[in-house]
């Protein structure tokens, strides 16, 4: 069941079409959605796998009611922490948000870190993505991969889903994986399903943006950002949720220095380790999420403004790469 009911309003046709909001964690996408959303009288959709948890604001850098100043922000702070949440859920919240976004005429602004979550909507991809989740077959496929480096998954790969083997390197771990998971769990080649929800479910059109920074930069203000979390009472914010019988089994407690935390909150390490070793992995992190992006097609890259005050430069950009209806 959606967390949000369909909009019964007369359907309006998907004009203009939403903006896309990426980009590594750092570069501003929260700052800029908002300012976009209300040049254009916007209403934002995370594209966030963690802001999503309610409970995890700080920690997630969760847009304060102070921030949003009355813009709608949907997808955040909607799931319990010790609930899971996959990418299928997403993209079947966020095709929700979007038609009642557009049905009540303002425009749909989708911000984000999460690559997987555009790329997935801009595909078609909606049911392959969410199917045959299975931890421990997966675990298994995984380590008799590790027995001959993946040659007898691929060759049974090409017996059950040619088509992928095809598409598929035989040296691709990950895919070989998710593709045997797949048939496994449902009986149904990955290959098909995926033709299926092209076919269900065409491709999203929509205004594609991805903020960036120099890597020097970029490092600088994830730092500067963990700190600003500590200030702000991310400790605290863990343990409320300790509080609440969080452990780092639950899925909210996976998000980059949360565990930290937790352990120094559990007297496992020190404050200055945990500060430090969430800094390292949320660098880390940026980085990966940059190389993801870089995959993602058909996307305007653009310098991460540097303030609030930089926001209009950044917006006359969008507006001039975007369609004329997306300007009033």
């Amino acid at each position: 069941m959606s967390l949000f009911p369909l909009e019964t309003l007369p359907s309006r046709p998907l004009s203009p079409l939403p903006i896309l909001l990426a980009g590594p964690t750092a570069t501003g996408k929260t700052a800029l959605a908002i300012a976009l959303a209300r040049r254009l009288g916007g209403e934002i959709i995370s594209a966030d796998s963690m802001q999503v948890y309610r409970g995890c604001v700080i920690g997630t850098a969760q847009a304060t009611p102070e921030e949003l100043d009355g813009i709608p922000c949907h997808l955040t702070g909607c799931v319990e922490p010790d609930q899971t949440w996959t990418v299928a859920d997403w993209l079947r919240e966020v095709q929700v948000c979007i038609h009642n976004i557009i049905n009540r005429g303002h425009y749909p602004i989708v911000a984000g870190g999460t690559g997987l979550y555009f790329k997935a909507l801009t595909t078609g991809l909606f049911q392959a993505q969410g199917a045959g989740r299975d931890p421990e077959r997966r675990a298994r496929l995984e380590r008799e991969w590790d027995e001959d480096r993946g040659t007898r998954l691929h060759a049974r790969l090409n017996e059950v889903d040619p088509d992928a083997a095809r598409r598929i390197h035989p040296n691709d771990r990950l895919r070989v994986v998710r593709a045997l998971e797949v048939y496994e769990a449902s009986g149904q080649a990955l290959s098909q399903l995926q033709a299926r929800d092209r076919h269900q479910h065409p491709p999203l059109q929509a205004c594609r943006f991805v903020l960036t920074a120099n890597r020097p930069l970029l490092y600088s203000r994830i730092d500067r950002r963990v700190e600003e979390m500590m200030r702000l009472g991310f400790a605290e914010e863990v343990e409320q949720l300790a509080a609440q019988g969080a452990t780092e089994a639950w899925p909210a407690m996976r998000a980059l220095g949360y565990p930290q935390v937790l352990r120094w909150l559990r007297g496992e390490t020190t404050r200055e380790a945990a500060l430090e070793e969430t800094q390292r992995l949320s660098r880390r992190y940026a980085k990966q999420q940059i190389v993801l992006l870089r995959q993602w097609p058909g996307a305007l890259w653009l310098d991460a403004p540097r303030g609030v005050e930089k926001n209009s430069d950044i917006i006359q950009k969008i507006l001039e790469f975007s369609p004329p209806l997306c300007v009033q």
